[in-house]
């Protein structure tokens, strides 16, 4: 399919106190910034909507002023304008387009998989489609609209019926459930008010869960099958890993092991790609959380005595017992049945190392800080 990608960029802000969302600022970028890196990563055709021509001042050192800018040309009806105007500049330019994905720039937390996965699921006969949240929220401005959805959109314009709500009721729009997909909630998260902006504070570390267990009981098989399926749906992910023996990092022959062995007492070797710190020092878990704060969630494989919260993994050839406490852990996975498990457990879930999608969904839950 032909399609492309929009920027929404709104009009004056007013809810936000007439400040441009799209530079609003989080971890020292704007928001325009992180959507833009994303969108550039489809590798399609990417468009900037804005309501009002930006000057040059306001250009300066933007390369999203080297986007194809489309001015609003229905003033005053919200989103709604901003979509007619694209999907009619964009067919004029290329009547082969299937049509064109949209994004507000108050969304911060936007991945380009959210974009992927909406354009994946169109079929033929669709006006579009778009996401449902956990809540039960339609996302209008997360969405891939067809070209079929123009003589709908302009109706509702001549009518003066600017809701998206009313406008997606009238379309035949294919939902989208996060919950199914596995995509966080959070990543919806609308920064339209001061107060919004503010808590943004609260949400600078990184989810942390443990999966713990006893030795050989799949703790690194259920990691990796965590990073492999998160990691397509565009979640950062680090791992954290305890090593109950020492280990050798500097490898016999290399630069780094020579400058250990006469006596340097840490070494960091870097590229233009990736770098190596290696220092004698007794460290704990908690402390290399601070490296990853990029990161969306980080897995601390063992760490069955901490108090975080934890997937507990059993093999039924090792052990039927739990080695942590239960009052942390989220859920067990085991290769038996529950009714194996010794001990009080009755409260707590358990999935089988093969259900991917229940332990998948519960750990979107982790990330989005839902309670209980």
């Amino acid at each position: 399919m032909k399609w492309g990608c929009v920027l929404l960029k709104g009009g004056r802000g007013s809810r936000m106190g007439y400040r441009d969302k799209s530079e609003l600022i989080w971890r020292g970028q704007t928001f325009g910034f992180r959507i833009r890196q994303e969108l550039e990563q489809l590798g399609i055709p990417c468009f900037l909507s804005e309501a009002e021509k930006s000057s040059p001042s306001e250009d300066a050192g933007n390369k999203m002023a080297l986007w194809s800018p489309v001015l609003d040309q229905i003033q005053q009806a919200g989103p709604m304008g901003g979509i007619v105007s694209c999907l009619k500049a964009c067919l004029l330019k290329d009547s082969s387009m299937e049509g064109l994905f949209f994004v507000s720039c108050d969304l911060p937390f936007f991945r380009k998989e959210m974009a992927v996965r909406l354009a994946a699921a169109f079929k033929e006969g669709d006006d579009g489609v778009m996401w449902r949240t956990r809540d039960g929220r339609l996302h209008p401005v997360c969405a891939f609209y067809a070209k079929s959805a123009l003589p709908v959109m302009e109706s509702c314009l001549n009518e003066g019926e600017f809701r998206m709500r009313t406008l997606c009721s009238r379309l035949r729009m294919r939902i989208l459930d996060t919950e199914k997909e596995h995509i966080p909630d959070t990543w919806f998260m609308n920064i339209n008010r001061p107060e919004a902006y503010e808590a943004l504070e609260d949400r600078k570390r990184p989810a942390v869960l443990a999966v713990s267990g006893s030795k050989n009981t799949g703790k690194t098989t259920l990691t990796e099958a965590l990073v492999r399926e998160l990691s397509k749906r565009g979640v950062k992910v680090a791992v954290i890993k305890h090593d109950g023996h020492d280990f050798t990092p500097d490898v016999p022959g290399t630069d780094s092991h020579r400058m250990k062995a006469a006596g340097a007492f840490g070494t960091v070797v870097y590229s233009e790609k990736r770098f190596c710190v290696v220092k004698e020092e007794t460290k704990q878990a908690e402390d290399f959380i601070a490296c990853f704060s990029e990161a969306d969630l980080i897995l601390l494989e063992g760490q069955k005595h901490s108090s975080y919260p934890k997937l507990e993994t059993m093999r039924r050839v090792i052990s039927t017992e739990p080695v942590c406490r239960q009052e942390t852990v989220l859920a067990y996975v085991t290769d038996f049945g529950g009714g194996g498990i010794q001990g009080k457990w009755d409260e707590t879930p358990v999935y089988p190392f093969q259900d991917m999608d229940r332990i998948l969904e519960l750990v979107i839950k982790v990330m989005d800080g839902y309670k209980g």
